[in-house]
């Protein structure tokens, strides 16, 4: 999740942290806030990739970032809003889509 302070971030090129959760049988194994510090955005966008993750949950990116992450192995929920654990918990719950705003 592309995160700023307890929010999804609103645009990915915005979000100076990503947390980063491991799960397994959908439970949470793992949470950590990893700090990004990129020199661009396309930098910040390798160095997510670069994390490994399934899926990145995120509020909104250019289509050049979006191209980047469709090339890549991660899959991408995109045009969220709302508080991080909110958030969370619809994805956990399976009700999570795009273009949803959790106030």
């Amino acid at each position: 999740m592309s995160i700023f302070r307890d929010r999804i971030s609103s645009r990915i090129d915005a979000a100076d942290e990503v947390l980063l959760l491991s799960l397994e049988n959908g439970t949470i194994k793992k949470r950590e806030k990893i700090r990004i510090i990129p020199s661009s955005p396309l930098d910040k966008i390798h160095q997510i990739i670069q994390l490994n993750p399934d899926v990145l949950i995120c509020g909104g990116l250019t289509q050049l970032c979006d191209n980047m992450l469709k090339n890549s192995v991660v899959s991408v929920i995109p045009w969220v809003k709302g508080n991080t654990d909110e958030v969370l918990n619809q994805f956990l719950g399976g009700t999570l889509s795009d273009s949803v705003t959790i106030i």
